[in-house]
């Protein structure tokens, strides 16, 4: 006799197995940890310079990029 058989003739147990099952995944999901705001870092930085008379691609190749490399 197969599952399918089975299941067909004695749907009692079938049922009783699914209400087990979804009985067991909502205790599961009751008892599965929750964080509402979980805790990260943000790894950023603002930085403002002043270089009065520079072009921007002067500001870019004179601090830009030696502060992006530091």
């Amino acid at each position: 006799m197969s599952v399918g058989e089975y299941s067909v003739n004695k749907p009692v147990i079938s049922w009783l197995l699914v209400v087990i099952m979804v009985g067991g995944g909502l205790i599961g999901f009751e008892q599965m940890g929750k964080l509402e705001d979980p805790a990260f870092t943000i790894k950023s930085a603002k930085i403002l310079t002043q270089y009065p008379g520079a072009t921007a691609r002067e500001v870019q190749e004179e601090l830009t990029y030696h502060l992006e490399d530091a």
